[in-house]
């Protein structure tokens, strides 16, 4: 995949990547209108009660899962990883990150506040968890879809320990796959609002891998 990246050329590159983006973006704005619309969409219930009803995430990983992935979490753990990987030297890496855990927040808030989408009611789900704000995008999937999209990127291509790389590696992929079955699991979100986080997570996660791209090629 690296190969393949090295090779485009740079107006190659940024023509696929800005069409990827806009993709992205177009399909996150599209979801973000039918939420503010509807206050499920079709398949949100029956997803949720096969998940609900199943033994997975369940309810300590799914808890592990929330107070890790916390905005306010994600944030504190982000600005540490950025600290790391300026003394290692990435600075390059350390300010592209600090950068999206700016915007994240600001970005998450007004897009909740903007849809305005009700959560999931007692009525219709086993409520498990408690929240406080409104339902879409999910914050407890695009918050840690942002720092380990992002982190799972880095840590791909630094030179690190084969066991630590491993462990990085790992745990990244862990974050990314089960942070959207873990709300859905405790009844906060529907899992429309789980694919608005992760949709909207991409749309910030990827101008900062780009911009890594971009740069390290004008740097060689």
């Amino acid at each position: 995949m690296n190969a393949l990246i090295g090779s485009w050329r740079p107006w190659g590159g940024v023509a696929l990547w800005s069409g990827i983006w806009l993709a992205l973006l177009a399909g996150a704005i599209v979801l973000s209108v039918l939420a503010g619309l509807y206050s499920r969409l079709p398949g949100d219930l029956d997803i949720t009660e096969w998940l609900q009803g199943s033994l997975f995430p369940g309810m300590g990983v799914s808890r592990l899962v929330r107070a890790v992935g916390s905005t306010e979490v994600v944030l504190g753990t982000g600005g540490g990883v950025a600290v790391v990987l300026w003394l290692i030297g990435k600075r390059r890496q350390a300010v592209l990150l600090a950068l999206g855990l700016v915007v994240l927040p600001f970005l998450q808030h007004g897009l909740k506040e903007l849809v305005d989408r009700p959560r999931p009611t007692a009525d219709l789900v086993d409520l498990r968890a408690g929240f406080s704000s409104p339902s879409f995008p999910s914050g407890h999937v695009m918050s840690p879809t942002v720092l380990y999209g992002f982190l799972l990127y880095v840590s791909s291509r630094i030179a690190l320990p084969s066991m630590l790389k491993a462990a990085l590696l790992g745990w990244c992929a862990f974050m990314l796959v089960i942070a959207g079955p873990a709300q859905v699991y405790v009844g906060v979100h529907w899992p429309s609002d789980v694919v608005g986080g992760y949709a909207w997570a991409g749309v910030l996660l990827l101008p900062l891998v780009y911009a890594d791209q971009i740069m390290g090629r004008l740097r060689s």
